[in-house]
């Protein structure tokens, strides 16, 4: 598992913010907030409930990516989360990085994707939800945690919360 310090992270997309319009520095903002609430998925990736906060596309990459809410969400300990990514334009996303925020406030990678840029069309990938934990054990594993999508640049796409139960 990656680790990358928080505050640093924190400053370098707030640092490629400065350049943004307001609508992008707000979700950055709201990207970094403590997570509350999860948009409820079935197994099959159904929505049973929308939290508003969650999943959506950051200003800059409206209509070049769309991000489906993981499923199933609540996860259960030993049942995968699975995501649905769709690229809309030709080299639009330069790459992707998925990282969660763990307890200490460091961002470690779960996924990344070996296409630079993302192919058009759907990807899917699954995630152990042991994945989320600092340590990999089950106790740190459960709970509600906060996902982030990045381009290979450092850019935020999108962020959500998950919960482990």
């Amino acid at each position: 598992m990656k680790l990358i310090p928080f505050f640093f992270l924190t400053a370098t997309i707030f640092g490629l913010a400065c350049t943004s319009s307001s609508d992008q520095r707000d979700f950055e903002s709201e990207a970094y907030r403590d997570p509350s609430g999860i948009t409820e998925t079935d197994f099959s990736g159904d929505i049973l409930s929308t939290d508003p906060d969650d999943w959506r596309v950051s200003p800059i990459y409206q209509g070049l990516i769309d991000i489906k809410p993981p499923f199933q969400n609540p996860a259960q300990l030993g049942s995968p989360i699975n995501f649905e990514v769709q690229v809309l334009g030709i080299q639009g996303v330069a790459g992707l990085d998925v990282l969660v925020r763990l307890n200490n406030n460091r961002l470690a990678s779960i996924y990344t994707s070996t296409d630079n840029p993302l192919e058009p069309g759907i990807t899917t990938f699954r995630i152990d939800p042991i994945t989320l934990s600092q340590d990999g054990s089950d106790n740190l594993a459960l709970g509600l945690h906060r996902v982030y999508f990045f381009d290979f640049d450092g850019r935020l796409i999108s962020y959500g919360d998950i919960e482990v139960e």
